[in-house]
């Protein structure tokens, strides 16, 4: 349910996901931790204010990546902390446009399931952040035709 939903995250990449809150915790992979996903990620949150990641750390301090990949797929899965610093405000205008250019800067994530075109007229119609979140849904949702 889109009311469920206090934070939007948007990549620079293309990237998106979506929290109940800013998460105080989050499963990730060896690999995203060293090579820091939250890098270029901006977190919208419902109350108005622009986030980003002020820190990461784990439980255990993990060994260099280099140990962690070397010749082996070995990427184990772990849970992080995480801290977040306000940006300050943004407007609705802000959200719709970091939405529009993650549509198109990744052609497998926001339009896997659905047209850029169609995507990207619902980005445009949004008015409110449950808007949002309602595209976001809809885009991760897989159309079958039977």
């Amino acid at each position: 349910m889109a009311s469920d939903i206090s934070a939007i995250f948007v990549g620079d990449n293309g990237w998106t996901d979506m929290a109940r809150d800013l998460p105080a915790e989050r499963a990730t992979t060896a690999q995203s931790f060293h090579k820091p996903w939250w890098r270029g990620v901006k977190i919208y949150h419902r109350n108005g204010y622009l986030y980003e990641v002020e820190s990461a750390k784990t439980e255990n301090p993990l060994p260099p990546m280099s140990k962690l990949l070397a010749a082996t797929f070995y990427n184990p899965r772990f849970i992080a902390q995480y801290e977040y610093r306000s940006t300050g405000f943004y407007q609705l205008d802000d959200l719709r446009k970091a939405l529009h250019d993650a549509i198109y800067k990744d052609p497998d994530v926001l339009t896997q399931f659905h047209g850029a075109d169609e995507l990207r007229e619902m980005v445009a119609k949004a008015a409110h952040f449950d808007d949002f979140v309602e595209v976001l849904n809809y885009a991760a949702t897989e159309v079958l035709s039977i």
